[in-house]
């Protein structure tokens, strides 16, 4: 009996040390863990990336070959708008002959950010092999361990590898162009109370929309990002209008993809929320209960909103009253100064009774 029990014991130990995640906080920790983690490979390292030009990951790439690991990298040819990026690493990995492909033409592009070692751990990643990762970006990455994702992932990157098609099964893998938008969606639809959102960028229409009609419903959701536009960004302008609080970072450049959802789950990877991402470029992201991490995230996410200045005081406004009632409000205002030294015959009294009618009608509604 004492046997049997130590049997189960072990298995249930195993099984919690096999369900662990790890929170890596950029730039906090700097390339540490991840040159850590290559250089604890026993057996096996596949890469998959899309922005390379760190050349102490490739150093170390090479030193784990050289110990005798079998190194496999998969690395987006031409990234978008910046075709020679990854020129140099990729010279260098072929000079240590270091196994290098091309992503699958199927895809637009291969935005992916994954390390796998020895096929049982993984580090889901927001962000590249950059020097500017490890300086000025909010980035993070998830240390999992979970047999079943290690396994999915690892066929998805054998089968990507090889050129090859592969269906995904995973509840809490979220795979482009396969899954991400049917589970994204889901996340926002199926929030109760709070949602939290790191997006470097945030165009996707059904995503915008998905999050309008849940902060109508009456969920907090905020936003942070680092949109540089001089001229006001329409689709922040409607997810304020819709009771959105978006940021603006000052001290970091948000490379982030992240949401967060009810204080208890959120989902981590290279997923941008825009149509390209979502639809046609391989991604991954992986979504987490783990309370420790979602913690972390929070706690990262809310001293982050609370040294940016937020998008309310720079051109997104948050009112309830919509921007074409704000302009008729000043047209009516100027229309009522012109009226007070004009005659009533004048052809423009029509357009500014028609401006007295409209504001009317409309202050009633935003009220």
């Amino acid at each position: 009996m004492l046997r049997w029990f130590s049997i189960l014991s072990l298995s249930f130990f195993t099984s919690i040390c096999w369900a662990q995640t790890e929170l890596i906080i950029e730039p906090d920790r700097g390339p540490t863990p991840i040159l850590q983690a290559i250089h604890n490979a026993k057996s096996s390292i596949d890469l998959v990336m899309y922005g390379f030009t760190d050349l102490q990951f490739a150093d170390m790439l090479n030193n784990a070959k050289k110990n005798g690991r079998n190194v496999r990298v998969l690395l987006q040819h031409y990234p978008y708008k910046a075709d020679s990026e990854n020129k140099t690493v990729a010279d260098k990995l072929q000079a240590y002959h270091i196994s290098l492909i091309w992503p699958d033409g199927d895809f637009q592009l291969t935005h992916q950010k994954t390390l796998l070692t020895d096929h049982t751990n993984a580090i889901v990643m927001t962000f590249n092999f950059t020097h500017s990762t490890f300086k000025n970006e909010r980035n993070f990455a998830l240390k999992i361990s979970d047999p079943n994702e290690i396994h999915e992932i690892q066929q998805v990157f054998d089968s990507d590898y090889q050129h090859k098609k592969i269906s995904v099964h995973q509840p809490d893998l979220i795979w482009s162009p396969d899954n991400s938008r049917q589970k994204l969606l889901s996340l926002i639809q199926n929030a109760k109370y709070s949602i939290k959102i790191y997006a470097e960028t945030l165009s996707d229409y059904q995503i915008i929309g998905a999050l309008a009609k849940a902060a109508k419903n009456g969920v907090n959701i905020s936003v942070i990002t680092s949109t540089h536009d001089k001229k006001p960004n329409k689709k922040f302008t409607f997810l304020t209008h819709a009771g959105v609080i978006i940021y603006i970072s000052k001290n970091y450049y948000i490379h982030a993809k992240v949401i967060i959802v009810d204080d208890k789950t959120a989902a981590l990877g290279s997923i941008n929320l825009t149509r390209a991402s979502i639809d046609k470029n391989r991604e991954l992201a992986v979504i987490t209960h783990d309370h420790d991490v979602i913690e972390q995230l929070e706690k990262t996410f809310n001293n982050d909103s609370g040294e940016k200045k937020t998008a309310e005081n720079k051109s997104y406004k948050t009112s309830d009253i919509s921007v074409a009632l704000i302009r008729e409000i000043k047209q009516f205002v100027r229309a009522h100064k012109y009226l007070q030294r004009s005659p009533r015959h004048y052809p423009t009294h029509r357009k500014h009774i028609h401006h007295r009618k409209y504001l009317a009608k409309n202050m009633s509604n935003a009220i």
